[in-house]
């Protein structure tokens, strides 16, 4: 299946000036994919902070992606897949993203930890292809995880498949992350703009409704979920999700660099305010457009609302914590 082609923003600010290049950073959500997923050519991204108008389209015509929005900036993809990791590593290296949790196809994957294993956490998805899971691949991801191919569960991708994220094919997958205590992290909220018309026709918007994960919280108290996205645009119920389920964390990837900035820091701030600064983990959501991190790092160094122990706790502290990274990791990516 083509995966999801998102809208990126990209801004060329002081994003080291808040964010002094010393202090490290986590991304919580990021891809290790080939150029093949987009046909081997992928489209420009659209530089949604730096503005992006979703005028809609004429429905009596054959439906168009690129005709339903207007971008004011895009960014090119790289040439070829050696070019994609290597301009990943060095936006990285730019920002000190010491960690990565990264997800794809598990050969790429497997040549981006060679490339820099310190660097990458690997990540699998519960699904494999358009069908729904079976038990055997229960039994292929215990394994990956019990000899360290794999440590995160994630992105957990069942609105793309019009799933509920509590679907019943799932329950033998949540039951076995949560014995083995292995992080879980749930796309909720934004898909491909227009995706059910043309890239994603299951696709659901009622789906990434993060309501939907209470049963599955309460059946499985002891697994550890972060909501990919942060439900955006649903705040309100993400809210009331954070307030009764105190064990969530989100990510804010994505939504920080592919929606006009004053939107996203709407959201951001209503968690912020609403006392979830210490559960909010940074995430870049990386895929083709390397781009991409410079600008979801911006977001956070410039966002004016928050305090120097906020910005620090969404780009590093809270991740920290979620994944319980020892105090020699700590030290270690602090330079200590």
């Amino acid at each position: 299946m083509r995966k999801l082609i998102s809208f990126f923003a990209l801004v060329s600010s002081g994003a080291l000036s808040a964010q002094g290049p010393a202090q490290p950073i986590i991304d919580m959500h990021m891809h290790a994919w080939s150029l093949d997923e987009f046909g081997g050519d992928p489209p420009p991204g659209c530089l949604g902070a730096r503005g992006i108008d979703m005028h809609g389209v004429d429905p009596a015509k054959p439906f168009d992606f690129m005709a339903q929005a207007t971008c004011k900036e895009m960014v090119e993809a790289p040439k070829s897949d050696p070019e994609l990791l290597e301009e990943t590593l060095a936006q990285m290296r730019r920002f000190n993203i010491v960690s990565g949790v990264i997800s794809g196809e598990r050969a790429i994957v497997a040549k981006w930890l060679a490339a820099a294993p310190e660097m990458f956490i690997p990540a699998e998805n519960f699904f494999d292809g358009s069908g729904l899971p079976d038990e055997g691949r229960v039994a292929l991801l215990e394994a990956q995880f019990e000899s360290g191919e794999t440590s995160v569960f994630a992105e957990i991708t069942a609105q793309y498949r019009g799933l509920p994220p509590d679907h019943p094919s799932l329950a033998p997958f949540y039951a076995m992350a949560e014995r083995l205590d292995v992080p879980v992290g749930i796309h909720m909220g934004y898909g491909a703009p227009g995706g059910p018309y043309w890239l994603y026709p299951r696709y659901r918007a009622s789906l990434g409704n993060p309501m939907l994960l209470e049963e599955l919280l309460t059946r499985h108290p002891k697994m550890r979920v972060y909501v990919m996205h942060a439900g955006m645009p649903l705040t309100d119920e993400m809210i009331a999700i954070l307030y009764s389920h105190p064990q969530v964390y989100v990510d804010i990837s994505a939504d920080n660099v592919g929606v006009n900035r004053a939107e996203f820091w709407a959201h951001l701030r209503r968690l912020v305010e609403a006392g979830y600064g210490k559960r909010i983990m940074f995430g870049s959501d990386q895929m083709v457009w390397p781009q991409a991190i410079e600008v979801a790092v911006d977001s956070i160094t410039t966002a004016p609302f928050l305090t120097e122990e906020q910005k620090r706790d969404i780009l590093y502290n809270n991740a920290a914590r979620f994944l319980r990274l020892s105090q020699q990791e700590i030290d270690r990516h602090h330079g200590r």
